[in-house]
């Protein structure tokens, strides 16, 4: 019995003794330190390195939902920071079997017109004009996956689509009804994709697509459109609505990598999940990019706002810290409009319904999330995830990363408390020890945070 006792008294001593702090430093770790790295190179625009994009959507952007509105505040963007401004669909709207009063932009009538609901042709390329005169890039969302059911090929070149026992059909497993599925297999159609997306660039000056749906979209089909479209601007920007395929980055620069972590941050912010998600994806995600390629991320998009639930449903208090995260991981952060003034609505999709711009009351911290990136090159997007240091801070309920510039001479260090209640974190930062901010950081260093308050030093 007495050995009995003496054995357990052991054990929980030893387990007591692991439970304290270790003042054994457990240096930072290099996200893929030890795997392979796909280190081929596409040499896309510099400018694309600490970019940040700018969703529009033009109805619901004014009252009158015409194209001079944004033109006009385009001084406030550029004031804001945005470097690129992604349209959504600016062409005219299907009418036949159109969903909703307005009918979804997805629906496109004709690739070659401005939708009148919005301004003249005129207007659209005056709003080009001012973007570039604020060294801003505009990119279209293109929609080749399907036409509205009253595009002239339905009538013209049926053979374009894809037809079961003689009949088009739209877009099979999904409830898009308003549009008819295209059947990429035909080259002809193809040939006429090729032309219709080189005519925005070379006539109307666009700077790049965002393409819908990219994946239902052969790469094959990528591979001869983008490159003409590069023949004629060879910095044009492609970004792939997708999250699957991880072989078309010699043609496309970005993709929708950012949708793992929005699942991730939502999981956090409900309390389901914790630092160990964000691990996960940044180590799933090292292999996947070659340099030169990298994600969107995001805390909301049109698609997410309308059809899922706003900012604050998502993830409450927890937000602030969140879109931090989507500047300082590795990849290009996205803005969707309304979001400097916390829009707190979900906008209708196929109805008129204007975003409550209130005081643009998160103005002040979204610039300073900008000039973070764009005077930290450590925040580049295209440094990837060989860039990237996880630091053991002793809580799952912390998460801490260093970020390091290509030439080894920026660093920049978060530190994110993942809970809705004060924690302490005990930063293991060994070698990366020393001044930050001003500031002397210890190998082992200890920081005070409150619920969900992250803190940034840089060097």
């Amino acid at each position: 019995m007495y050995k009995l006792i003496l054995l357990l008294s052991l054990c929980l001593g030893a387990f007591l003794s692991a439970c304290e702090p270790s003042n054994e430093i457990k240096p930072p770790v290099l996200i893929g330190e030890f795997d392979s790295f796909n280190d081929r190179f596409n040499p896309w625009p510099a400018a694309l390195e600490n970019a940040v994009m700018y969703e529009v959507n033009i109805r619901q952007y004014s009252e009158s939902g015409h194209i001079d509105e944004v033109t006009n505040d385009l001084p406030r963007l550029h004031e804001l920071g945005v470097d690129i401004l992604w349209l959504m669909p600016i062409h005219p709207i299907s009418e036949l079997n159109r969903k909703g009063g307005l009918g979804s932009y997805y629906s496109i009538q004709n690739y070659y017109g401005f939708n009148p609901e919005f301004g003249t042709i005129d207007d659209f390329d005056r709003f080009v004009q001012t973007a570039h005169s604020f060294g801003m890039k505009v990119i279209l969302d293109l929609v080749i996956n399907h036409t509205g059911w009253d595009h002239e090929w339905v009538t013209t070149n049926p053979e374009y689509y894809t037809q079961i026992n003689g009949q088009i059909v739209h877009p099979q497993g999904t409830d898009w009804t308003d549009v008819a599925d295209l059947n990429h297999d035909n080259q002809d159609l193809i040939n006429e994709l090729v032309k219709m997306t080189s005519y925005w660039v070379r006539e109307h000056r666009v700077d790049g697509y965002r393409a819908d749906v990219a994946g239902s979209v052969p790469t094959s089909a990528w591979r001869k459109i983008i490159p003409a479209l590069r023949a004629i601007n060879p910095e044009v920007i492609m970004l792939a609505e997708d999250n699957s395929v991880f072989d078309w980055f010699d043609v496309f620069n970005l993709n929708y990598g950012g949708w793992s972590l929005t699942g991730n941050m939502k999981r956090i912010a409900s309390g389901q999940a914790n630092e160990l998600y964000l691990r996960t994806y940044l180590e799933t995600m090292h292999s996947r990019y070659p340099v030169g390629s990298f994600p969107l991320l995001f805390t909301t998009n049109h698609d997410m706002n309308s059809w899922e639930g706003t900012l604050d449903d998502f993830y409450g208090d927890a937000y602030p810290l969140m879109r931090m995260l989507t500047f300082t991981l590795p990849g290009m952060p996205l803005l969707y409009n309304g979001q400097e003034s916390n829009n707190e609505k979900q906008l209708a999709f196929f109805e008129k319904d204007l975003i409550n711009w209130d005081s643009y009351k998160e103005t002040n911290a979204i610039q300073t999330l900008i000039a973070l990136k764009d005077n930290n090159p450590a925040l580049n997007a295209t440094n990837v995830f060989q860039s990237t240091y996880i630091v053991e801070d002793e809580s799952r309920a912390i998460f801490s990363f260093i970020r390091v510039s290509k030439d080894k001479t920026n660093h920049v260090l978060v530190v994110a408390n993942l809970d809705n209640k004060p924690l302490t974190a005990r930063l293991h930062l060994g070698e990366f020890s020393g001044t930050w901010n001003e500031q002397q950081l210890s190998p082992i260093h200890t920081i005070e945070l409150s619920a969900y308050e992250y803190q940034i030093f840089t060097k």
